[in-house]
């Protein structure tokens, strides 16, 4: 199957979570109980479709097993760290520093693994990041927050860029090792315990019937975008997959929000869907 193929699919499930996030927030439900539920689900469709088997000892597992552990727990620690931004600093500087994080996991696939990329590639990435900067809905407010919590954005910025480096390293060092289900089920079942522990520590264990059904949804969808994404890494340079599945995922999510959520867009963010869909043609091509 194509690498293409496995890029639209972990496009699309990550488009089908968006959009059920953005359909929790006018629910009563909780979106940590979701999470929780998401990743309990996730990790467990992920274990038992795995079909692959292993002989090699635990000792050598390991340390493949301890980037599972250090993803786990990054993966719930970033999307709080994301609803703090937004809360904080506003939706546009929140996007900006999730989508500009790419530039981590192509700077590891360029400079780390030596992955060749021809010019009107680079080109194209360089659009990209000046789609990113047309599209992003921007404000005064959201310009003006104070010095002393501008670590949340870096550090959004840096938790993403990390996570899909780390992605892309387990796919070319690791994934001999342990198979992408077996590994994705590691890592979402240590999210579930990171979330378990906190609704324990707050004393919110009791689930509604509705935050059931989204955190089921989402954690199918949730396995899949990244389950689709290794596959995709194993066919194509991570600049180019990172890249375009950032790029897709901000395009079509914006055609979502205008056709079912009655989103408007700017001039300016109209050039930028130009621009997107300009480096999409140069990525493929």
């Amino acid at each position: 199957m194509s690498a293409y193929l496995f890029i639209a699919l972990s496009v699309s499930c990550s488009l089908i979570i968006a959009h059920l996030l953005k359909a929790t927030e006018r629910s009563n439900v909780s979106l940590l109980h979701v999470l929780t539920i998401n990743y309990f689900v996730a990790a467990t469709v992920s274990f038992f479709t795995n079909q692959s088997s292993y002989a090699d000892p635990f000792i050598e597992v390991l340390p493949t097993l301890s980037i599972g552990l250090f993803l786990g727990i990054l993966f719930i620690a970033n999307f709080f760290l994301y609803s703090i931004c937004i809360q904080k600093i506003g939706m546009g500087v929140s996007i900006a520093a999730m989508r500009l994080s790419l530039i981590i996991p192509i700077i590891v696939s360029v400079f780390v693994f030596g992955e060749f990329l021809t010019l009107n590639k680079y080109l194209a990435i360089g659009i990209v990041f000046l789609a990113f900067a047309l599209m992003l809905p921007r404000n005064n407010e959201e310009l003006s927050f104070p010095g002393k919590i501008l670590f949340l954005p870096v550090l959004l910025f840096l938790f993403n860029g990390v996570v899909d480096a780390v992605l892309k390293i387990y796919e070319r060092q690791h994934s001999h090792v342990l198979s992408e289900e077996l590994f994705l089920a590691f890592i979402f079942f240590t999210a579930f315990l990171v979330g378990l522990f906190v609704l324990i520590y707050k004393g919110e264990l009791k689930f509604t019937k509705r935050e059931f059904v989204y955190g089921v949804l989402i954690g199918v969808a949730n396995l899949y975008s990244t389950f689709f994404l290794l596959l995709a890494l194993k066919g194509l340079s991570g600049a180019l997959v990172f890249s375009l599945t950032n790029i897709l995922n901000v395009v079509l999510g914006t055609f979502i929000g205008i056709l079912i959520w009655k989103d408007q867009l700017t001039l300016k963010q109209k050039f930028g869907i130009g621009s997107a869909i300009l480096a999409i043609i140069l990525l493929v091509t």
